[in-house]
């Protein structure tokens, strides 16, 4: 189908009809709390006492397993030092007293411009 200028349902024209004035918001309350957040029920979880080791909790629990885990796979011991221990960092370096140089390689002449603008700092 086709529109005349302006009457298209996704032109400015039309589009502007439902903006917000200045100042307005679209929910004022904000966010409504996650009742029904897993990671929420979980953490309220945590501190229970746990059916599979007597006398501890669900943290103590899961804390031991993740260690016995992490003896038998590489990869949750992988997992179980970046989150002890956060990731580790890999610094950018180059010479000493001499600016670090990137080579950006791109496509064609239109991405070449826009990364030209970014660098720039323009709006792209």
């Amino acid at each position: 189908m086709t529109y005349k200028r302006g009457e298209h349902p996704n032109s400015l024209k039309n589009l502007e009809k439902g903006r917000f004035k200045k100042g307005e918001v679209s929910n004022p309350r904000g966010r409504p709390p996650k009742e029904l957040c897993i990671t929420s029920i979980m953490r309220e979880q945590l501190g229970e006492p746990c059916p599979y080791a007597p006398g501890k909790t669900w943290a103590e629990w899961v804390a031991r397993r993740a260690l016995e885990l992490a003896g038998e796979n590489p990869t949750y011991y992988r997992e179980l030092l970046d989150r002890i221990e956060g990731k580790v960092v890999q610094p950018v370096g180059g010479q000493e007293d001499q600016p670090i140089v990137y080579k950006i390689i791109v496509a064609n002449e239109h991405t070449k411009e826009l990364t030209e603008r970014v660098i720039r700092g323009e709006r792209t």
